[in-house]
């Protein structure tokens, strides 16, 4: 479903201009990250940035509570960080969602492997789906290889920056999201790598499912002992937002002269300003920095 995105401080502008334009989707809900807007429109807008994202239908959140946290994947919805009980009130609003088949309660990211503990609450016990953005599909699987849809919009805005016949190194590539579409939109040479290997099978499945202009070569391994064996990369992608500080040093003695480092991480700002003292310190310029989305009350994605 086409939503057009724009920065919070000018959705509301953009909003008005839509419904005066014809444009906006009343049969869907305004969606937001934190920092993006997500606006469902009829056709695309000339001027604004695309995404595909799954819509929420306005009948079915008319009594939703905005405590809860939710995620849809494919025809899986995943409620966040609640008890049981607290999460049982939200299914009920949740399957009303034609396209929902599962649900589940995910208590959170555990192990090395960055896995899901789930909890089936709703309909058939598969925790396998197809997932849609972009413009690509992906098999993805919640409970063996983590996944967030949440980073759509990000993933669409790394694959913009990139050059055709770059180089890149996706460090922590899951099942694939940021390698897949940057392949599919570009001619381009990645290594994709994980520690995780249901994830590799699954980003070699997802690239069997979509055209591809680029070449992904995936590998089942620690990211920092694999970027020792490639050099000279274009950019490295190093989207491991609890973790991707203690793989900085190597990433910075893999990029090549002029090459780009896009790190991320879930922190306070009293953090991230000593990150990125660290980083200048270690010969790097910072280019840009931004928040993704909100995390909590003090720390962002970055």
């Amino acid at each position: 479903m086409i939503h057009i995105a724009v920065d919070k401080e000018y959705a509301q502008a953009a909003i008005e201009y839509c419904k005066s334009s014809g444009l906006f989707n009343k049969k869907y809900r305004v969606q937001h990250d934190g920092s993006m807007v997500y606006i469902p429109v009829i056709r695309p807008p000339e001027g604004y940035k695309i995404v595909d994202i799954n819509p929420i239908e306005n009948n079915s959140i008319k009594d939703y509570n905005h405590s809860f946290s939710y995620d849809i994947i494919g025809d899986i919805a995943v409620i966040k960080g609640k008890k049981l009980d607290e999460a049982q009130k939200l299914v009920d609003i949740i399957k009303m969602r034609k396209e929902i088949k599962s649900i589940y309660l995910d208590s959170g990211v555990t192990g090395e492997y960055r896995t899901r503990d789930v909890k089936l609450l709703y309909g058939e016990d598969n925790t396998g789906t197809i997932y849609r953005e972009n413009g690509i599909r992906l098999h993805v699987d919640i409970k063996r290889a983590y996944f967030s849809p949440r980073l759509a919009t990000e993933r669409a805005r790394i694959a913009n920056e990139i050059n055709e016949n770059e180089k890149i190194f996706d460090m922590f590539c899951g099942v694939g999201p940021f390698s897949v579409l940057i392949a599919h939109r570009i001619k381009c040479d990645i290594i994709a790598s994980d520690i995780n290997c249901d994830a590799i099978e699954l980003l070699n499945e997802n690239k069997r499912l979509n055209s591809l202009k680029g070449k992904i070569e995936a590998y089942c391994g620690d990211s920092r002992n694999l970027i020792k064996s490639f050099h000279d990369f274009n950019r490295i992608i190093m989207n491991l937002p609890h973790g991707a500080f203690n793989f900085i040093n190597d990433a910075i003695n893999s990029v090549s002269a002029g090459g780009i480092i896009n790190y991320y991480e879930i922190c306070d700002y009293e953090t991230l300003e000593s990150r990125m003292e660290y980083f200048r310190s270690a010969g790097l310029e910072i280019v840009y920095k931004r928040i993704v989305h909100g995390f909590s009350k003090f720390k962002n994605m970055y």
